[in-house]
């Protein structure tokens, strides 16, 4: 009867133990990929697979090789899989144990994965953006525990998973010891006491555990604060050991919670700021039409793909006779191309304000720049001056775009050699050309924002798309015609992300 009350105890603790330490251990793999997917950049992960990795490709994967050493983990992977029977991998970021002997897979390698249960679970991630938790047991890489998670962009849609992989041989082998120490006990002292022998189990084992399950389960409760009470066990065996890794596995993600959460606080600043800049930016582009002009019409947009952009446009009076256009687009974006931008736009405004020439003004601009460029930008630009009384355009053109040019109902690119980008070299010299607009004549400038727009079959929206928009344009004001050929483009990317900045200039020569 003492052995049949012993088994039982024996079964009862072992059913609790695994069942807490399964339940600790979904906690803990979830706690962990939830953690490392903050710190991914879903929607750059399409120009990541196209031109390669950058700065930010690299913070991130130094990030997530930090979780794989710090939680111990076997894998933490980042990938796409492919519908329909989701078996073709591309890996992301994969970064693995530096104990293991797997090899990290690098950026856009993919592999034909066909194991039915990981491939149900990718189906499951993608299609219905669940989580996934497996447990898997005498495989080469030994027990684990893995999680599957969807990474979704900015428009909420799922764009990759990633995968957390731990070891479980810990707690496999702790089972294991469990059970063989605990039917050694049985054997010796079951004749002795029956009561004894379940107090002994209780409180060497049961309440341990159960204490193990209890914090862990208020750690998820109390907002991810670890208890100083699992440093209390001080039995010298593998529970201890568990609660002391417990304890400091909660104590690693508390950690990791609260840099994140400062890490946001910070990211929140800054698009603070990048938003002031943004309106800085818009309020120095000239808003003014000139509506008590008679001999012309002009309107210019700019829509950038950030919250500021490296895009410019100008255009003023430098007397009554003569009108200066130019449109430029810097290489690169954000905040150092929207300053770089501004210096451009300001050393042009200035030159010219000094009666010079188009290509005067351009080599004056690029001699300036050239001196104070550490960073390496440039800027395609093009720029004209037109004398209104005669119709004569003299313009410049800095390795920039071909204006479309519209004369009499005939459209056509307003091509020339084009000269060197401002900012690539010192001392360029600088042709400039000239044309000849009558009455009616249009001039539509743009970035290549525009041409380079591209839908999700990665198709560009190209010169003849453009010739087409503004051939749709003949009898339309500047505005409508910068409208319609930007509806043009939202009509072809659809749902694509906009990747570069969008500048449009229109023009009509209308001089009675």
């Amino acid at each position: 009867m003492g052995l049949v009350l012993c088994s039982i105890v024996l079964a009862a603790g072992y059913w609790s133990f695994s069942q807490q330490f399964t339940r600790q251990y979904d906690t803990s793999i979830r706690a962990i990929a939830s953690a490392a997917r903050e710190c991914l950049h879903p929607n750059d992960f399409k120009r990541y697979l196209e031109k390669g990795p950058d700065a930010n490709y690299a913070q991130t994967a130094a990030i997530l090789q930090d979780f794989v050493d710090k939680f111990d983990l076997n894998f933490l992977y980042v990938s796409i899989v492919e519908a329909p029977d989701y078996k073709r991998i591309t890996y992301i970021h994969d970064p693995v144990s530096k104990k293991s002997s797997f090899r990290e897979y690098p950026l856009r390698y993919f592999e034909i994965y066909d194991e039915p249960e990981y491939n149900a679970a990718a189906k499951r991630v993608f299609e219905n953006g669940e989580t996934v938790v497996h447990h898997i047991e005498k495989t080469r890489s030994g027990s684990h525990i893995a999680a599957m998670m969807p990474v979704k962009d900015s428009t909420g849609k799922v764009v990759a998973v990633i995968g957390a992989e731990k070891s479980t041989q810990e707690y496999v082998s702790a089972k294991h010891r469990f059970m063989n120490f605990v039917i050694t006990i049985e054997v010796v002292f079951a004749l002795l006491s029956i009561l004894l022998f379940g107090s002994y189990i209780n409180k060497r084992f049961i309440n341990p555990i159960a204490l193990v399950t209890y914090e862990a389960s208020q750690f998820t409760k109390n907002g991810g604060e670890p208890s100083n009470k699992l440093q209390n066990i001080k039995a010298k065996d593998e529970i201890m050991t568990l609660a002391h890794a417990v304890f400091q596995m909660e104590t690693d993600i508390k950690n990791y919670i609260d840099n994140l959460s400062k890490v946001t606080a910070e990211k929140e600043r800054f698009e603070a700021e990048v938003g002031v800049a943004s309106r800085i930016q818009m309020a120095m582009l000239p808003k003014v039409n000139f509506p008590d002009r008679n001999d012309f019409e002009l309107f210019a947009t700019m829509t950038p793909a950030k919250e500021v952009g490296g895009d410019l446009y100008d255009y003023f009076l430098l007397d009554e006779d003569h009108l200066l256009l130019t449109v430029g687009d810097v290489s690169g974006k954000g905040i150092p191309a929207s300053l770089f931008m501004v210096v451009v736009k300001t050393l042009i405004h200035s030159y010219a304000e000094q009666k010079m020439s188009p290509a005067e003004i351009f080599e004056s601009t690029n001699s300036m720049i050239c001196k104070e460029n550490s960073l390496g930008y440039f800027i395609t630009c093009w720029l004209g001056i037109l004398t209104l009384s005669t119709g004569e355009m003299k313009f410049v053109n800095a390795g920039h775009n071909y204006p479309v040019h519209i004369h009499e109902s005939e459209i056509s690119f307003l091509k020339t050699k084009p000269n060197f980008v401002l900012g690539g070299m010192d001392e360029m010299v600088y042709q400039e050309h000239s044309v000849m607009l009558a009455k009616g004549d249009r001039l539509f400038v743009y970035t290549d924002g525009v041409t380079e727009a591209n839908n999700e079959n990665s198709e560009l929206f190209g010169d003849d798309r453009l010739l087409q928009a503004v051939n749709q344009c003949m009898d339309a004001t500047p505005e409508d015609a910068c409208k319609t050929v930007m509806e043009q483009i939202n009509a072809f990317v659809g749902e694509t992300p906009q990747f570069d900045d969008i500048t449009m200039l229109a023009f009509r020569y209308t001089r009675r």
